[in-house]
């Protein structure tokens, strides 16, 4: 798998082991997502990106379909770790506005609690 997935209380905690976001690892995720978001105990989902350094369109559209499946269900979705090259894709695509960045997983578990 691409990707580690741990709990703590309602949030889970979804850790990217490649360094890549793209069409390889996008079709895999939107399942993943989608079965996280549908199922009956799902709660908030933190997504660490530390390990990307490269995300394309397909990556982007996956992150999209996460968001709008946690917020159309009343939960947080939060990306954290964002390296710069993910940062400055996220701000040209103008999802910065969309996105709820946090700086690690610590600050998103903190802004969901709050």
């Amino acid at each position: 798998m691409k990707f580690e997935i741990t709990q703590s209380g309602h949030i889970s905690t979804m850790v990217l082991k490649t360094d890549r976001l793209d069409t390889k690892i996008a079709p895999d995720l939107k399942s993943q997502f989608i079965s996280m978001a549908n199922a009956p105990d799902a709660g908030h989902l933190v997504l660490d990106l530390g390990n990307i350094q490269f995300a394309d369109s397909s990556g982007l559209s996956a992150l999209l379909l996460a968001h709008r499946l946690f917020r159309d269900s009343d939960r947080s979705f939060i990306l954290c770790n964002l390296s710069e090259r993910v940062q400055k894709l996220v701000d040209i695509s103008q999802l910065t506005s969309v996105f709820t960045i946090a700086a690690d997983a610590a600050d998103a578990a903190n802004r969901i609690s709050a």
